[in-house]
């Protein structure tokens, strides 16, 4: 789940710390935020092998980027640019595209879309219905554009503010709500036509 209750104040003591040479302080740093940057690099690169290799190169650039960090501003943001910076990269160089877990599609915020999250093909008591459209789903969405899925992604599964992921895109907040509802749009777009093309 995204650290988004995590104290300003808190995270500007440990980098505070961090760029005095205090190592313990890093490694309080690299705890509070590990399972979170976990979640994010499975999401974005939809494979399990490589996911402690790719938050172990997040957290070593983090680590030498933190003295040019205006710890002004909040942290959150920035690390999560340095993830997804990371995860493109990661992308680019294996050609893999992203698997998300959803069960079905909507429009509205995230009241429907959070009962997708941690879906699996293999649940037990799955039909065979629910099974085809897990598949077509998964598929579905490995066709998004990335900054499509990125957007689903922290809206949908990691629950940002839209502030927050106006700081990570780098917009404005009503250019990532738009953002937002752009991706969804298009994944309920490519769904229907892939369940028209399946005549259901």
């Amino acid at each position: 789940m995204l650290a988004r209750d995590s104290s300003f104040e808190d995270d500007r003591e440990l980098v505070d710390r961090c760029k005095k040479g205090e190592e313990l302080a890093f490694e309080e740093l690299v705890r509070k935020y590990q399972q979170t940057i976990f979640n994010l690099v499975y999401h974005n690169m939809g494979y399990t092998n490589d996911i402690e290799d790719i938050s172990q190169k997040v957290f070593s650039k983090v680590y030498f980027s933190l003295p040019k960090f205006d710890n002004r501003r909040p942290f959150i943001p920035w690390l999560y640019r340095i993830a997804l910076n990371q995860c493109y990269d990661e992308l680019r160089r294996a050609r893999r595209r992203k698997i998300h877990t959803f069960t079905e599609l909507s429009l509205v915020d995230t009241d429907s879309i959070e009962k997708l999250m941690n879906q699996n093909d293999s649940q037990p008591g799955s039909d065979e219905d629910s099974k085809e459209m897990y598949a077509l789903l998964r598929k579905t969405l490995d066709q998004l554009p990335a900054p499509q899925r990125t957007a689903i992604l922290l809206r949908d599964i990691e629950y940002i503010a839209y502030n927050q992921m106006a700081e990570i895109l780098q917009c404005t907040e009503q250019a990532a709500r738009l953002k937002v509802f752009r991706a969804r749009a298009r994944l309920k777009e490519l769904m229907e036509k892939a369940l028209h093309r399946r005549g259901k």
